[in-house]
């Protein structure tokens, strides 16, 4: 599991769009010495896209360069797709799609791993959660980073997905909020310190919700034909649409009932299986859902034109 890397700095507006952009059409200009001005950031902002890539999904270190820290980058599937069909990340699904990827990224998210798959207060103070953190990884690995590495970690996380309330009256040019904050996941209330996650039903596509089951569930991924997914497994794998999307079972079963009014082919269903309530899905791999929540999109756009 890797802490830090993202150089404290939260994913910022246009920062992916950038990174793989450059990564796609001059990779050899994301690892030289003069990285940081082909992107127009500093330093710092620069090893801090690198590792955002990474730990996205979008690039992955080329083969052959191991865990050097410097390693040259290559796009996943997924990243190059995006750079095919949202180079400028103006849709929805496409951050929902990171955002699954980072709460299953141990090797480069391992605080957004423990957050969203193991912390389970709804409303807590920073301080609290750092310390949980903290206790967590005392009691389940042999060797700890340094409290003030989990304490920025956290800062970064929190920072990453926060909206603040009331809000802040800055410029909005000097504007950091991040884009993950649109997800709707998480509130600071500036007054009082708290932070609030939400577990209600969100507006969440079929497919993302396809997306988040087979990244989570290998059943769900591997094959032909359906699967069976129980609402109560589906809420509580790690890395799942319950635990990623922050839903309860009843958000969870009301989010696929709408997902399957609006899946097409019967490819996500609620059904009853003894007694319980279960989601029948698709066999499908993660970037083939993505490919259809493209496709879908684009369906859209050519329609509503």
């Amino acid at each position: 599991m890797r802490f830090g890397g993202h150089e404290t700095f939260a994913i910022r507006e246009g920062w992916l769009h950038k990174g793989l952009k450059l990564l796609i059409e001059q990779p050899e200009r994301l690892v030289d010495e003069y990285s940081a001005d082909w992107l127009g950031v500093g330093r710092n902002m620069a090893k801090s896209i690198r590792h955002w890539l990474l730990a996205t999904g979008l690039a992955e270190k080329s083969t052959g360069q191991g865990s050097k820290k410097n390693a040259r980058l290559q796009p996943t599937d997924l990243g190059q797709m995006i750079y095919d069909r949202d180079l400028y990340f103006s849709e929805i699904g496409t951050w929902w799609a990171l955002h699954v990827n980072l709460v299953n990224a141990p090797d480069h998210a391992a605080s957004w791993v423990w957050f969203f798959n193991h912390f389970n207060l709804n409303r807590f103070e920073r301080s609290v959660c750092v310390e949980s953190l903290r206790r967590h990884m005392q009691m389940t690995y042999k060797r700890k980073p340094n409290p003030k590495t989990l304490q920025r970690d956290m800062n970064c996380l929190l920072n990453t997905y926060a909206k603040r309330i009331p809000e802040e009256n800055i410029d909005p040019e000097e504007a950091l909020d991040c884009p993950f904050v649109e997800l709707g996941l998480m509130t600071y209330f500036r007054t009082s310190g708290y932070f609030q996650t939400h577990q209600g039903p969100k507006d969440i596509s079929p497919q993302l919700l396809g997306y988040a089951l087979s990244k989570s569930i290998d059943e769900a991924s591997d094959g032909k034909g359906t699967v069976d997914i129980s609402i109560r497994q589906a809420a509580q794998t790690p890395g799942g649409p319950g635990r990623a999307f922050v839903l309860t079972g009843e958000s969870l079963f009301e989010l696929t009932l709408s997902a399957e009014s609006k899946a097409k082919s019967d490819e996500i269903q609620i059904a009853g299986l003894a007694g319980e309530r279960v989601i029948r899905i698709s066999r499908k791999s993660p970037l083939n859902w993505m490919k259809e929540y493209y496709s879908v999109i684009g369906l859209k756009e050519r329609h509503a034109a």
